[in-house]
């Protein structure tokens, strides 16, 4: 994940495109937004920071005050290119080598799936006002829903070496145009969706500099 951050390495990801194209979606100073493999729908980015943490929540104020603003123009930017809401979402799981990526980054993606509310049926959940609220203790881990009106909900969860909730595998189940093996990005990459969400984002304006 951190090598996809330098917009100078020819990372697996930036093999995929054509030479001379971006794979950066969007950048501010303390963070960048690119696609994904896994990205069962076009339109699908991360928002990952250049600091190597577990999850957002372990980021500083001012951090997670510039992480807010730029999901917010990032998630205005995917629904103009597409004409549908975006949902958003982070797993911030806090315990060490508790998953496949061992760095934090948010999910962005036009998508119907109703997360937040097949999360309500399992888990208690506080709705909080921005990112800047997520809970910061390393004691836990939790999961974080935006879903399509902006409205943020975080869900406190146990530090475990494997994740009981698979999220990707919750949105695809959800997501009518998906197919439910859809999820596993190490299975299923989708490289034409990658480069058709870098070729149409290209033509919104960016959220930071793009």
């Amino acid at each position: 994940m951190c090598v996809g951050l330098d917009p100078a390495a020819n990372s697996p990801l930036q093999q995929l495109l054509p030479p001379g194209t971006s794979r950066l979606i969007a950048q501010t100073e303390r963070f960048a937004a690119l696609p994904t493999f896994g990205s069962f729908v076009p339109g699908y980015v991360l928002v990952v920071p250049h600091a190597h943490v577990l999850s957002f929540g372990q980021l500083s104020l001012a951090e997670l005050d510039e992480a807010e603003d730029l999901v917010r123009k990032l998630s205005d930017r995917i629904a103009a290119a597409y004409g549908e809401p975006v949902l958003g979402f982070e797993y911030g799981n806090n315990l060490p080598g508790g998953r496949r990526i061992g760095h934090a980054h948010w999910h962005l993606l036009p998508s119907p799936a109703n997360l937040a509310g097949w999360l309500a049926e399992q888990l208690d959940g506080q709705a909080i006002e921005t990112l800047a609220n997520l809970p910061p203790t390393t004691e836990t881990s939790y999961i974080s829903v935006r879903d399509q009106q902006g409205r943020t909900t975080v869900y406190p969860v146990p530090n475990q070496p494997s994740q009981r909730i698979r999220l990707r595998r919750a949105v695809a189940m959800l997501d009518p145009r998906v197919e439910a093996d859809d999820w596993d990005f190490a299975d299923r990459r989708f490289p034409e969706n990658i480069r058709r969400t870098v070729d149409d984002l290209a033509r919104t304006s960016a959220g930071g500099t793009s």
